[in-house]
């Protein structure tokens, strides 16, 4: 992807996907990668929170995320070259490393040990709504009636689903650090495409990433620490999982936009519920939570498939 000064006019299309350069196949391989790799974002960090610092939790893997990263792209010359292009513009940089990585994981990682895990999975489901209410208000962008129609359906059938996984307690506070979150990442996606989109991900997120570190380094410095194992845990949720699924859905937002990416997301709380029955820690889905999976999956669709147009 060439760099310019300008953001290429992908960047500026409508959310409903008009970048016809990839193949269906391959946006759709893509999506599953995706949904799969934030899957075991969820479980490894709600494992983590448990007996470690959320603070320290967002901080480390922000970290070692940024090392990984930077070193895979440090790896050829291009690479290296295009690493400095985002620090020509500090303003923006700085702008949505508070967005898009800082306030998303302090929001969230703060909000599993007040809420749980599934409420705040559940605020997290309303990104397409949010990214469709934040692009038409501050991005003047269009969505159509299957959009918003698809993602009202997705939210509500996500929604049902983690009320009924019960397990988070209703807290004021808690509910307002996973809203928060959200919404930053919500106008993050708007923001980075039209902004960065002119880069890679592989180049544009080490120095997002490097700049979110350096925000949340003081909140992490005053917590207690933690042990060679905790350690060894966020090690492995930043370099292994979190990585690669930055890499996937920046190149998806770029691709097919914010609202498209958002929608994709919502499979996870269900991807993460059959790994759970899979690997013995709970029982099989019930009919209700199938139910809600097909509704979900409807939804997703009516906002990620592009409509046939009419015969003539």
């Amino acid at each position: 992807m060439p760099l310019s000064s300008r953001a290429p006019r992908r960047a500026r299309a409508d959310d409903a996907g008009a970048v016809p350069e990839p193949g269906s196949h391959r946006i759709a391989l893509l999506a599953a990668v995706l949904v799969a790799l934030l899957a075991g974002t969820w479980l490894l960090s709600g494992a983590l929170v448990r007996d470690t610092a959320p603070l320290l939790v967002a901080a480390g893997r922000t970290g070692v995320c940024c090392v990984v990263l930077a070193g895979f792209a440090a790896a050829r010359a291009q690479g290296r070259a295009r690493l400095r292009a985002p620090l020509r513009r500090p303003g923006i940089l700085s702008l949505l490393a508070l967005l898009g990585f800082a306030a998303y994981a302090v929001g969230t990682l703060l909000a599993i040990p007040r809420i749980g895990t599934s409420l705040t999975n559940l605020v997290v489901a309303l990104m397409p709504c949010a990214s469709l209410a934040v692009g038409a208000l501050l991005f003047r962008q269009r969505a159509s009636r299957r959009q918003v129609a698809g993602a009202a359906l997705a939210t509500v059938a996500t929604g049902g689903y983690a009320l009924g996984a019960g397990g988070g307690k209703v807290d004021p506070a808690g509910l307002f650090l996973a809203l928060a979150g959200m919404l930053a990442f919500a106008a993050y996606g708007f923001l980075y495409r039209r902004r960065l989109g002119d880069l890679p991900p592989s180049a544009a997120l080490p120095a997002l990433l490097g700049a979110a570190t350096l925000m949340l380094l003081p909140f992490a410095v005053a917590t207690d620490g933690a042990t060679a194992a905790q350690w060894g845990g966020i090690v492995l949720l930043g370099g292994v999982v979190y990585a690669p699924a930055y890499l996937v859905q920046h190149r998806l937002i770029l691709l097919r936009g914010p609202v498209f990416t958002a929608a994709v997301q919502l499979a996870v709380p269900f991807t993460v519920r059959f790994g759970s029955w899979a690997l013995g820690t709970d029982g099989p889905p019930s009919v209700a939570e199938l139910a809600l999976l097909l509704c979900a999956l409807a939804g997703i669709g009516l906002v990620t498939l592009r409509a046939r147009p009419a015969a003539a």
